[in-house]
C-alpha cells in the first residue's frame, strides 16, 4: 500500500462517524489478534519440532495432581 493510499484511508477512518469507527476499530483488533495467532502458531510448532515440550504432559498431571492435593 502508497504512503497516498494510507493518508486517503487515514482521511476516510477520521471521518467516519462514532459508530463506525468503533466497528473498524473491531475489525483491526480481530486482524491483529490473528497476526499475533499465526505468529504464535509458526513460533510453537518449531518449539514442538525442536523437542521442547517433550514432558508438556507429564507436567500438566504433575501440576494437576499438586492442585488436587492442595484443594483436598
Amino acid at each position: 500500500m502508497s504512503a497516498s493510499d494510507r493518508t486517503t484511508l487515514l482521511k476516510k477512518i477520521e471521518s467516519l462517524p462514532d459508530e463506525d469507527a468503533a466497528v473498524v476499530e473491531g475489525v483491526l483488533a480481530q486482524l491483529e489478534m490473528d497476526r499475533m495467532w499465526k505468529e504464535v502458531r509458526a513460533g510453537s510448532a518449531a518449539d514442538w519440532a525442536e523437542g521442547k515440550y517433550g514432558r508438556l504432559e507429564e507436567v500438566i498431571r504433575e501440576v494437576r495432581a499438586d492442585l488436587r492435593r492442595s484443594a483436598a
